[in-house]
């Protein structure tokens, strides 16, 4: 059994280019507060880019997490660089 929490975290994050009519999974480490066994509610990207969208997120361990990134047009995206995202955890606690 365990019972769980929500905790919120943010880091500057500096994502790169997103191929035409693609979604592609980047990683992002040493983001505070991520621990393994923790699952990721939900991503905040500061700003709206046309075409570009968040599809997937998840802890891929201690410190990092990884986020799917879809790029809806016929020209590469880059997000925009050097934004603060805010992600909401769960974090599970032993009962």
């Amino acid at each position: 059994m365990f019972d769980a929490r929500i905790e919120y975290t943010s880091d500057e994050l500096t994502p790169v280019l997103v191929a035409a009519n693609t979604s592609a999974e980047q990683s992002f480490t040493n983001i505070p507060k991520v621990d393994t066994g923790d699952m990721v509610l939900a991503v905040n990207k500061p700003t709206a880019q046309a075409g570009l969208g968040i599809v997937g997120f998840r802890v891929v361990g201690a410190g990092e997490i990884a986020i799917t990134f879809a790029n809806f047009t016929a020209v590469g995206i880059t997000p925009t660089a050097a934004q603060t995202y805010h992600f909401a955890l769960m974090k599970r606690q032993p009962v």
